[in-house]
């Protein structure tokens, strides 16, 4: 599962690149806004925390995190994040997380890049499976998953910890056409 060219966006809005220490503070900025925060599993995070997916040359390596800047084509400005968590090589498989500003939603940009990402893992990467879970109050982001091809498999209670309680997630998954996997 190791790659060498980045998924590229060709919505007329934005861009993906890799995400830098300056796009830090505005990522922590929007994650802190209730009306992210409270459909999300993150506890409080810091820029620290943060701070672990500036773009570097592990990244490129089959288990690292690969986490994108979906960035404003005019301004080049941050304005949401895409990539993978919890990639298995051994089982061809990875994780989908995604979030954006609040400001940007409503225009189809996140289905847009988790469909750009997840082809791009199938293609590129050799990832079987695809999946996502979302905290099951959180329905924005599952039509979100939903639009992008995804299928519900089911909810897993007391899936994780969400600031000390355990939550209840959906499990989606994108699983690739044999066409598709290289």
């Amino acid at each position: 599962m190791r790659f060498d060219a980045l998924p590229e966006s060709d919505h007329p809005l934005v861009e993906l690149r890799p995400i830098t220490a300056d796009d830090l503070p505005v990522w922590l900025a929007y994650l802190q806004q209730p009306v992210v925060f409270q459909h999300t599993s993150w506890n409080n995070p810091t820029l620290e925390e943060l701070s672990k997916y500036v773009w570097s040359p592990a990244m490129r390596e089959p288990s690292n995190l690969l986490r994108l800047a979906v960035a404003s084509r005019k301004s080049h400005q941050l304005i949401g994040t895409v990539g993978f968590h919890t990639v298995v090589p051994a089982h061809r498989s990875a994780e989908l997380a995604f979030d954006l500003m609040p400001s940007h939603w409503g225009r189809g940009i996140a289905t847009h890049v988790c469909q750009v990402v997840v082809r791009w893992a199938h293609e590129h990467a050799g990832v079987l499976r695809v999946q996502a879970t979302t905290l099951e109050s959180n329905l924005r982001s599952a039509r979100v998953l939903e639009r992008a091809g995804f299928e519900r498999e089911g909810l897993l209670r007391s899936y994780r910890l969400v600031r000390g309680a355990p939550g209840n997630f959906f499990m989606y998954s994108h699983i690739a056409s044999a066409a598709s996997v290289t």
